[in-house]
């Protein structure tokens, strides 16, 4: 609400009180907010995200290394989403246009390697 009433700070020192006791959506929401000027710290929050179980994180951190440029970074993260997400989060990371769906349109094996048709 703070946000939207244009207080981003307020916003921003809300969603950090969250973040600090352990909200990985509020780590998202702080990495959103940050995206557009701060990047790197972006990345941060969305990885601190990813370490307390958000599987949209690691979507997100996968899509700003591809768009970086980074494939093999992407893939890092499209395989570690793939061997961490529970599968709803997989059916929902997978079911967006994405590096998973275009790396591995089948899925992967027990073993990790590319499902076959």
């Amino acid at each position: 609400m703070r946000g939207e009433a244009g207080d981003r700070d307020g916003a921003e020192a809300l969603a950090r009180q969250a973040a600090d006791l352990g909200s990985p959506d509020a780590l998202m929401r702080l990495g959103e907010m940050r995206e557009s000027t701060d990047r790197d710290g972006a990345e941060v929050l969305y990885r601190q995200a990813a370490d307390l179980g958000s599987a949209h994180a690691l979507d997100r951190l996968t899509v700003m290394r591809e768009n970086a440029g980074d494939r093999d970074g992407a893939e890092a993260l499209s395989r570690e989403a793939a061997n961490h997400a529970s599968n709803s989060a997989w059916s929902r990371i997978a079911g967006k246009p994405s590096i998973l769906t275009r790396l591995w349109p089948y899925g992967l094996d027990p073993d990790g390697t590319p499902t076959t048709p």
